[in-house]
């Protein structure tokens, strides 16, 4: 099959960038502001359950059901839940739910046992360069006793994005020839294939209240690149992004917020820990914790939470600045609650 390619431009600020697009069918050439990139096919975003990562969001003066916030005197209270269950041997089976929408984001690193049951659930998954390669590889082996071609040709990426340094040409060209979109972004070496895939999604125009974000492969491997991943969050604090693996899940409790983290039993826990990332807190105040903060100052080379225990099904922290919410994912299979 021969492929087409041209470039696109796009204007963000002052700034002009070049993306290639890799299309099965045609190539085509845009200009335009950032927001009007790329759009593709609506089916691509047919689904008819969805994952709740965190539900948070700067937006004010609207539903708490739209925007999981809620005014609380003059703090906004940021809530926080996490709704998959523990079902079966592939891992976790999501609840529906009207604020479930989200967005399956794949990076280079190994996939947990559940991507096939969020994979099926997502609105739209984005593979980040080589995290394509490891969709082909590694999804056959989550189902062995189905065939491994056809397990390739149903857990498809919509999209893969990336400076495509990492991604095979053989893999590359499987999925251009199931439909996949493909965006060499290799000229711009300023941010990494998470962000750029991060940029596609605010990108698109959504019709429904804003997706969450869940990032598989983004914990483990090489140190420097979970600091870069993790750094995403502080990046784009507006956005929902929670980062998931096989033994943990985290994401950023934006400052200015009176955080209420409902937690899912029967996902989460027992461990759980506040990272001050980046910049120090003079004072932290925690609820539903085996040992809470009380107005504790938190800093590397001081004290920071790792190692704590849930105590509640309700957590709630208040701090002066972000921090990171961690929580292991629980490995038994019983809904088992603090009491």
């Amino acid at each position: 099959m021969v492929v087409a390619m041209s470039s696109i431009r796009y204007c963000c600020s002052s700034l002009w960038r070049k993306a290639i697009i890799w299309t099965p069918h045609r190539s085509f050439v845009a200009a335009g502001k950032q927001e009007n990139i790329l759009q593709i096919s609506p089916s691509a975003w047919n689904s008819t359950r969805s994952f709740s990562g965190t539900g948070n969001t700067f937006v004010k003066n609207i539903s708490e059901r739209e925007s999981g916030t809620r005014r609380e005197g003059m703090v906004d209270k940021m809530l926080h839940r996490t709704s998959f269950s523990l079902k079966s041997d592939l891992g976790v089976t999501v609840a529906d739910g009207p604020d479930d929408a989200f967005v399956l984001v794949v990076l280079n690193y190994n996939v947990p046992k559940f991507v096939p049951v969020l994979w099926n659930q997502a609105r739209l998954r984005i593979c980040a360069d080589g995290g394509a390669n490891r969709i082909y590889d590694e999804l056959p082996a989550l189902l062995p006793e189905e065939d491994a071609d056809s397990v390739r040709e149903r857990y498809k990426p919509d999209v893969i994005k990336g400076d495509l340094d990492s991604i095979r040409p053989a893999v590359r060209d499987f999925y251009l020839s199931l439909g996949t979109v493909v965006i060499d972004e290799s000229e711009d070496q300023d941010t990494t294939d998470f962000q750029k895939c991060i940029a596609y999604i605010k990108d698109f125009e959504f019709n429904i209240a804003p997706c969450k974000v869940v990032v598989v492969g983004a914990l483990g491997g090489r140190f420097d690149h979970v600091l870069a991943h993790i750094n995403v969050l502080y990046k784009y604090p507006r956005l929902r992004i929670t980062l998931l693996s096989d033994d943990s899940l985290l994401y950023l409790l934006p400052q200015g917020f009176s955080h209420e983290i409902r937690i899912n039993c029967a996902v989460e826990g027992p461990h759980c820990g506040l990272i001050p990332f980046g910049t120090s807190s003079e004072s932290t105040t925690t609820t539903g914790l085996r040992w809470n903060l009380n107005e504790s100052g938190m800093a590397f080379g001081s004290l920071i939470s790792t190692s704590n225990l849930l105590d509640d099904d309700v957590v709630t922290v208040v701090s002066d600045s972000p921090l990171i919410w961690t929580v292991t994912i629980r490995q038994s299979r019983e809904d088992v609650c603090p009491t």
